[in-house]
């Protein structure tokens, strides 16, 4: 009687190395694809916090009876709560993108809960947003007092300007490249060399790398950042 061969180790090793050359060209290409897909959706989430801001200041959603951006946090833009009212949150951005916020305001009061009321809060498509401190470019801080009703907070507004950046949580593979956004809609593009990410908490807290804190200055944005549709 015949007897049914297996495999010899010679074939055996012939396979696994085919499958390791198939897996040496395909995952970086796999991963390369997520990379630029999360880098879209990081861009395309940064547009819809510009549209955010611009309906919080023309409709005063806060109704603190000033027009102004809200600078405080991102999340703020889904937290926040007319102060006439404790009913609904605004809503202004998705819900996973408000979880996304790099750091956060603690609950102010009942018109302006904390967004860990709403979510666990983790990185959107693999980044981060946090609203930029200051603008380097006049110089000018972001965040104070606009003089309107403080129920909310004083020191979270600006009557014409705010920025945004937002960063992967994991470089370089989740993303290699930083955004940035201000009030005139202009997004920028920052290829990345190292990480932004300050800490490995969640949330990873305040952006302090150097070049990443602030809007840049007119030479900074010129030398390292490029347009960005």
């Amino acid at each position: 009687m015949r007897r049914n061969k297996g495999f010899t180790l010679i074939e055996l090793m012939i396979v696994i190395a085919i499958i390791a050359i198939i897996a040496a060209i395909a995952i970086p290409g796999l991963l390369a694809a997520q990379r630029a897909a999360n880098e879209r959706a990081a861009a395309a989430s940064m547009k819809s916090v510009a549209t955010a801001q611009a309906d919080f200041r023309a409709n005063d959603r806060d109704g603190n009876k000033v027009q102004d951006f809200w600078t405080g946090d991102v999340a703020g833009l889904f937290c926040i709560k007319t102060v006439d009212s404790t009913g609904s949150a605004n809503k202004l951005i998705e819900l996973s993108l408000a979880a996304a916020d790099s750091d956060p305001l603690a609950a102010v009061n009942q018109y302006n809960p904390a967004i860990s009321s709403y979510a666990n809060q983790g990185p959107k498509s693999g980044y981060w947003f946090w609203a930029l401190a200051s603008d380097l470019s006049i110089p000018e801080v972001y965040r104070g007092s606009t003089g309107g009703n403080p129920a909310i907070g004083v020191a979270h507004y600006h009557n014409s300007k705010f920025g945004v950046i937002t960063y992967p949580d994991s470089y370089p593979s989740s993303g290699k490249a930083a955004f940035i956004l201000n009030e005139g809609n202009s997004m920028y593009r920052r290829s990345l060399t190292t990480p932004v990410k300050p800490a490995s908490t969640t949330p990873p807290g305040p952006v302090t790398a150097a070049g990443y804190a602030d809007w840049p200055s007119d030479q900074q944005l010129k030398t390292y950042w490029a347009k960005s549709e």
